[in-house]
């Protein structure tokens, strides 16, 4: 009988050994080609969104959307005896470009998300939504979350799913006090308006760090493009422009304070800080109404204190 030709068994091991090889060279490139493309559509999404933001200043004045601005008959939402500013939160914000068509629900679900409970607002209302005062003369969907957990209870209207899950990544800057000049198609290269959203730090300008617990050094969002001790991510500023940072506290946005901190005046402003503009200290989410420099967060309930107006953040 006539032998057929064959594999032996070295000849087996030898080619699963080559592809093995070829494997541990490849999947760091294919890793790393991954978090190439994840990056580029995030910051596709963040522009897209400000384009939204900016049509929508073309027909208001230049200003970005406002809840309180635009609900002024409380049509939408009703908030009683407190302030019209407690509707200006994200996810009333971003509601109000979902509705009128800017951006979809898709778009502000970062690429890089690792927050299982933020995504995309399958059961969005647009038309006559049904948690408005009036849902014939609503001009947004109240049962849109920004974030995981906000439930609405500042205004007396509930989120979808009593706010289990939040619809949107990205953060922004408050359009409160003196940021309300910021929260306008300014075309400025130096105000940063929509980003990535980050840890939370405590130090001072050229010495942050990231604050103990969940919110600073075990944050998940870390993890969205940076690694376990550094943030990294996309930002979107006035002029149009969206820049991959490698640290919030970017030498492309130079913030020069009243009063020498570190043996300078001028340091990096950190996107996540409120700063202090006299001695660049923390001011903290109670003071959001002050300070002209970057602030980029996500936020639910908005009220007043005895200084102003204030946020309560969302730290996953």
């Amino acid at each position: 009988m006539r032998r057929r030709p064959g594999f032996t068994l070295i000849e087996l091991l030898v080619v699963i050994a080559i592809i093995g090889l070829l494997m541990s060279i490849l999947m760091p490139s294919l890793g790393k080609a991954r978090d190439a493309a994840r990056q580029i559509k995030d910051g596709a999404n963040l522009r897209s969104t400000l384009q939204g933001m900016v049509i929508w200043g073309n027909s208001h004045g230049d200003e970005y959307p406002r809840p309180s601005s635009l609900d002024r008959a409380n049509q939408t939402i009703n908030p009683g005896s407190l302030p019209s500013i407690v509707k200006d939160n994200t996810g009333n914000i971003f509601s109000i470009m979902i509705y009128h068509g800017y951006v979809t629900p898709e778009v502000l679900v970062s690429s890089g998300e690792i927050n299982p409970r933020i995504m995309r607002d399958t059961q969005y209302e647009y038309q006559y939504p049904s948690r408005a005062v009036n849902p014939d003369g609503a001009l947004w969907d109240p049962g849109f979350a920004g974030h995981p957990g906000e439930t609405g209870s500042g205004t007396g209207l509930g989120r979808r799913d009593g706010g289990l899950n939040g619809g949107v990544s990205f953060a922004h800057c408050p359009p409160f006090g003196e940021r309300a000049s910021w929260w306008k198609s300014t075309l400025d290269s130096r105000q940063a308006v929509l980003g990535n959203r980050g840890p939370v730090y405590d130090g001072s300008p050229g010495a942050w760090r990231l604050v103990p617990g969940v919110a600073g050094q075990m944050s998940n969002r870390l993890r969205i493009f940076g690694g376990r001790q550094t943030w990294e991510g996309n930002v979107a500023f006035n002029d149009g422009r969206v820049v991959f940072l490698n640290d919030p506290a970017s030498d492309q946005i130079p913030m020069t304070y009243r009063l020498n901190v570190n043996g300078s005046r001028t340091h990096a402003d950190n996107v996540f800080v409120n700063e202090n503009p006299n001695d660049g200290l923390p001011e903290g989410d109670q003071f959001v109404e002050f300070g002209s420099n970057a602030f980029l967060k996500v936020y639910g309930d908005v009220f007043y204190t005895g200084s102003g107006a204030a946020i309560t953040p969302y730290d996953d």
